[in-house]
């Protein structure tokens, strides 16, 4: 599995640091758009098993995320992304507090259906206007994610011994979430020269970076507890060695809305 995961890492990963910085805003929105809408499927297909519901899921998707592409104004975009950002700090408190006993009821599955509609529109959102501001700054949330993850697989591989939310996702371990969060203060210097930040500018970035490596670990974990909600182990089966597209992006869509959302406060 760690083999063909690399493989299709060694080739997904320059395709997309091209598409990153080379598509222009629209065409990255229809691209992704794509992505986020076969996210929404799986999702779907985790909280319904009829096909006209899962259908109507993604339909509704689409249209806010049009909506919000089309008429969305940028003075309302601070708005929607401290909303999308307390919505996660709320998942937090409620992975924290999590029992195995909540599996199947109905107000967990509620829950998890609505939340859906967040988690992908906001999340793309969120990512559209970052490539639209700057499309390095994407860059680096993509490879902050991508780096926090592979270090907390690899250190809590070494290291791993204290389970971090076992009931959740047995995988994962606190050695392994340092491990990240070391690899991201790494990247987060690296950050601070490339994009030529002050002393004050350069803390505040290194802290946001940290912060939203830890809510990309909180999107994982959700995911985790959709999954097993609904008693699979992966979301889908399209991406060869790395499940489904939601397991992929579920990190991305929950660290996008808190980075784009510090980086507005940055620059204010």
């Amino acid at each position: 599995m760690l083999r063909q995961r690399v493989i299709t890492g060694a080739i997904l990963i320059p395709v997309m640091v091209a598409i990153l910085l080379k598509f222009p805003t629209t065409w990255l929105a229809i691209l992704f758009g794509f992505i986020a809408l076969a996210g929404a499927w799986e999702w779907a297909t985790l909280v319904s098993k009829g096909l006209l519901i899962k259908v109507m899921y993604v339909s509704i998707c689409a249209v806010l995320m049009l909506a919000g592409w089309f008429w969305l104004q940028r003075e309302h975009m601070r708005l929607l992304m401290l909303a999308a950002s307390c919505f996660w700090v709320l998942v937090l408190f409620l992975l924290t507090i999590y029992r195995a006993s909540w599996l199947g009821q109905p107000a967990l599955h509620s829950f998890l259906w609505h939340s859906g509609y967040v988690v992908i529109v906001t999340g793309w959102i969120a990512i559209i206007h970052l490539h639209k501001q700057l499309p390095a700054l994407l860059l680096f949330l993509f490879v902050l994610i991508w780096v926090a993850d592979s270090a907390a697989y690899f250190a809590g591989k070494k290291f791993g011994r204290v389970k971090l939310a076992e009931k959740l996702s047995p995988g994962k371990t606190r050695e392994g979430l340092w491990g990240a969060l070391v690899a991201t203060l790494l990247l987060a210097l690296a950050g601070v020269w490339q994009f030529d930040l002050k002393p004050g500018a350069a803390v505040y970035f290194i802290i946001l970076s940290l912060l939203t490596a830890l809510i990309s670990v909180v999107g994982d974990l959700f995911e985790s507890l959709l999954k097993r909600n609904a008693g699979v182990k992966d979301s889908g089966f399209l991406v060869p060695g790395h499940g489904g597209v939601l397991d992929r992006i579920d990190s991305l869509l929950a660290a996008s809305p808190g980075f784009i959302l510090g980086l507005y406060w940055l620059q204010a």
